[in-house]
């Protein structure tokens, strides 16, 4: 639960006292020469058979769009390989010692896959789960860096280290979930055509700290919440994108409010997560219910 609640929250982290020793840009015209590390050391490869996805030969735009992303394609088809395909960065460490954290700019197509678990090794073989992104992925570049992860005791002062992001299936539907996933199944993804891209990845040695929220005034209240009533409020008052998930990342409430309560009486007790947005800027709040 305690990682989970890491995960969630560092896509809103900033970083403190860090060092970037190697990041992948991606901005050449060209895959084979993309994949080549923009500093530092380290090596990029396409997993699980998925296929460079161009654009009249060439990469796509990335974030920001006068640059270029790394973009795949040829995902497993639905029931088939989760956890196998998607992007794997290999980078020694061997000359900075924990803490390591990484960063990077992902991008889903509408037919893509909205689930991403992060996975890392210390050994080179075996592969241990850090997380995943709750389902959260978008066809869009809207921040940079979008994620942020501190990664665990070990990864630092290792040439061994290894780190990826795989297509997962969907914890609540046993199966893909693509980007404009409705919350009903049938999911559209039933298909391999979605893509995925990659921007500014970057390996550094420190830790990220969370940044303070953006949204002015944003109170989310009471927490614990023991009446099954949840109040969200702000200085603007304006309508907000109030999505929960609980801590295995499944989606349970997707609404939209200005200044009335949400009934979370359904929900279980326990903790979950609440995503705010409001007016483009978005905040991720623990919730517990009682």
């Amino acid at each position: 639960m305690k990682k989970l609640y890491t995960l969630l929250f560092v896509a809103f982290a900033a970083t403190m006292n860090a060092q970037t020793f190697t990041e992948w840009n991606f901005d050449d015209l060209v895959p084979a020469t993309a994949m080549l590390p923009t500093t530092g050391s380290g090596t990029f490869s396409i997993i699980g058979g998925v296929e460079d996805s161009l654009t009249a030969g060439l990469m796509p735009a990335g974030n920001p769009s006068t640059g270029k992303a790394y973009s795949i394609k040829t995902f497993p088809a639905t029931l088939t390989a989760s956890g196998t395909a998607g992007y794997e960065f290999a980078v020694p460490t061997g000359a900075f010692p924990d803490p390591i954290y990484v960063t990077f700019d992902p991008r889903g197509s509408n037919t893509a896959s909205r689930w991403q678990q992060y996975e890392y090794t210390t050994d080179g073989t075996n592969w241990i789960v850090l997380g995943n992104n709750g389902g959260l992925l978008t066809n869009a570049f809207t921040a940079n860096p979008m994620v942020r992860l501190n990664l665990p005791a070990g990864c630092g002062g290792n040439d061994a280290f290894r780190f990826r992001i795989v297509s997962i299936f969907d914890p609540g539907t046993g199966d893909y979930s693509a980007v404009n996933y409705a919350g009903t199944p049938p999911s559209t993804y039933g298909t391999t055509g979605g893509t995925w891209r990659i921007d500014n990845v970057a390996f550094g040695q420190g830790t990220l700290a969370v940044q303070e929220n953006e949204i002015a005034g944003l109170q989310v209240y009471p927490n614990p919440v023991t009446n099954g009533i949840l109040n969200i409020t702000t200085d603007n008052n304006d309508a907000k994108s109030v999505i929960l998930f609980d801590v295995l990342g499944k989606q349970v409430i997707n609404t939209t409010v200005t200044d009335q309560p949400i009934n979370v009486a359904s929900l279980n007790k326990g903790v979950y997560f609440v995503k705010i947005t409001e007016a483009g800027k978005t905040a991720t709040r623990k919730l517990v219910i009682k």
